[in-house]
């Protein structure tokens, strides 16, 4: 009866919405919340919280509030420097100027080394990159892959071929790309959410890596918009010559952080922006975790068999004193002591 008059209620609304998946509309210039994750690696199970590497925080630190799918995931999100608002167009945005001490680059090369990639989310859509990638026999043909996240540094091959002349460069410039799809009644009058303004539809990430340079004295007061002569102000989007960011884990650095935010209308719907992550693999299983997965399962299971198994075997026994003669159930009750205690 009790499921009946639940299904009744669903029934007589209009429609019904797990938390954190019912559609937003945003207003333009409304700001918009970058959140910040874990970083996780294709080699390890290892995972590790945003802010256990020395990336640029925000005045405060605030755990923001999950969804049923981050929270069922142990996903944890937190607040970030990043500024976006919609449809602003912004580019090389300074998020931070960091002086690193020899340990905490070596740091940041260890998570390099072991492709850790930092995850985020936008209106609940996780970071993606986009990578193209050609076919051997077929060069010309080229496809998009989807990788979750962003790569906190890359190798860099030296000239001689070995591993040792082998260095390590840090993503410290990152390019968002936010997809959205403005309110269309023609296609979007099966949302019950908010009728005016626009859906973000895509969240994707180019990572880059630049050392930046500077003029005279870095102004800190001008953050985000200090000028940095690596920066072609005149062609939004452009970089004017540099070399890449070489993670220095001997001597340490200076490293600045920035990051542009582009806006594009795209032609999915809100309800089909789930898409192209459905689309995603992951070649690198993790072994490990399986096989301890199962081993667990086996150990309980056992456990709980063997728990059932003297219950049932308990309660048979009750059943049968009926039938049984006095010697039997003597027996019977002594195995029965036997048995009591720590077996």
């Amino acid at each position: 009866a009790a499921l009946v008059v639940f299904a009744l209620l669903l029934a007589g609304t209009s429609a019904f919405y797990l938390p954190g998946v019912a559609p937003k509309a945003f207003k333009e210039g409304e700001h918009v919340n970058m959140k910040v994750q874990t970083l996780v690696s294709p080699e390890t199970p290892l995972q590790f919280d945003y802010y256990q590497l020395p990336f640029c925080q925000p005045d405060k630190i605030v755990d923001l509030p999950e969804n049923l799918g981050e929270a069922l995931a142990g996903e944890k999100a937190h607040t970030s420097a990043y500024d976006a608002h919609v449809l602003q167009n912004e580019y090389c945005k300074v998020l931070c100027r960091k002086k690193y001490t020899a340990a905490e680059m070596e740091e940041l090369q260890d998570f390099a080394v072991l492709d850790y990639r930092v995850n985020m989310r936008l209106d609940s859509l996780p970071l993606a990159e986009i990578s193209t990638l050609a076919y051997e026999d077929n060069p010309e043909e080229t496809v998009q892959v989807y990788n979750l996240g962003y790569p906190v540094g890359a190798r860099v091959e030296g000239e001689s071929g070995d591993e040792e002349s082998d260095t390590y460069i840090l993503n410290n410039h990152l390019r968002f790309r936010i997809l959205y799809h403005p309110y269309d009644s023609k296609d979007d009058d099966s949302l019950d959410g908010d009728k005016e303004g626009f859906f973000i539809v895509g969240y994707q990430v180019f990572p880059l890596s630049i050392k930046h340079t500077y003029r005279g004295k870095f102004n800190e007061s001008g953050i985000p918009y200090s000028k940095l002569t690596t920066c072609n102000y005149q062609t939004p989007g452009q970089f004017g010559p540099h070399n890449q960011m070489v993670i220095d884990a001997e001597n340490g650095g200076e490293v600045v952080w920035t990051y542009d935010v582009e806006w594009k209308r795209s032609d999915v719907k809100w309800a089909s922006r789930w898409d192209v992550y459905l689309q995603m693999t992951d070649d690198k299983i993790h072994w490990f975790s399986i096989v301890n997965s199962l081993v667990i399962l086996i150990f309980l299971s056992g456990i709980v068999g063997l728990i059932m198994t003297r219950i049932l075997r308990k309660d048979f026994a009750r059943y049968n004193e009926s039938s049984m003669t006095e010697e039997e159930k003597t027996e019977a009750n002594r195995e029965l002591r036997e048995e009591t205690g720590w077996k």
